[in-house]
């Protein structure tokens, strides 16, 4: 792994901290209420299969970062999605190691700034601001390491990966790496602007969007176990998911790109 650099601030990483910050306010109630009433009306967010506080959310983060209600989502057979969102693009990872996403190209070795292991098929999932924002497992997986990777905080919505080059490889992201049932896979956790954190439920000592951030690999003499199905993380505010793997099957999903996806919906 590169030796760890300062991170790059610029007014993207700025106002990302500054929404964090405000998107954890309890006060005034009124306009956090409203600011909520305006989102679920503005995004049609209907919060019956979610958990509400008696009292309602007392933070607009709180309310983003929402749980599901227990036994919610049941979770599909194999490979499942990790996430509610749609599929932004899917295939093989190239001989010369390679992503295609909307014809832009990534190399993988720059996604997840490290060396490289040796990976067949990929998908990214992108989470729109109507979504749930927590993260969960694909497949049973035996976490090894993770990597936190800083970097600048570009939005990831669909018309700015189609302008922009390297948007992933750019923001901060986390590179979630272990093994499974379908060999070794990455999850990246991709930032975007006005993320506030990216947060791990497994390891609450990774801190995400700081001040003069630094590259850090952790790696685990025992490795984290996780369940299909169970939580990962969550995003304070929207992003994209990127799952890498040693299988094929990835390139085999049967849906249609910008199908909307349920965390838990089977993907190959």
């Amino acid at each position: 792994m590169p030796a760890p650099k300062p991170q790059k601030q610029n007014y993207r990483n700025f106002f990302s901290r500054m929404a964090g910050k405000l998107s954890n306010s309890k006060k005034p109630q009124w306009f956090i209420k409203g600011v909520i009433k305006l989102w679920k009306k503005k995004y049609k967010i209907d919060l019956s299969e979610y958990v509400v506080p008696q009292n309602g959310f007392k933070t607009f983060n709180s309310f983003f970062t929402r749980n599901l209600k227990p036994d919610t989502r049941p979770i599909s057979d194999g490979l499942v999605s990790p996430v509610d969102g749609f599929i932004f693009d899917f295939g093989k990872i190239t001989g010369d190691n390679k992503i295609y996403v909307k014809f832009k190209h990534y190399y993988v070795d720059d996604l997840i700034c490290d060396e490289y292991e040796e990976m067949s098929s990929y998908a990214v999932l992108y989470l729109s601001p109507a979504n749930y924002h927590r993260v969960h497992s694909a497949f049973d997986m035996e976490i090894t390491d993770i990597s936190y990777l800083p970097g600048t905080l570009r939005p990831v919505k669909p018309k700015v990966v189609y302008k922009k080059d390297r948007v992933y490889c750019r923001n901060e992201r986390i590179v979630i790496h272990g093994k499974s049932e379908f060999g070794n896979f990455y999850m990246i956790l991709v930032g975007a602007l006005f993320v506030g954190k990216t947060k791990l439920s497994f390891d609450s000592g990774l801190q995400t969007n700081i001040k003069k951030g630094v590259a850090s690999k952790r790696i685990y003499e025992q490795p984290i176990s996780i369940k299909k199905g169970e939580e990962v993380g969550y995003f304070e505010m929207g992003s994209s998911v990127i799952l890498l793997m040693k299988d094929e099957r990835l390139a085999k999903i049967k849906l249609p790109l910008n199908s909307p996806l349920k965390m838990g919906n089977s993907l190959a």
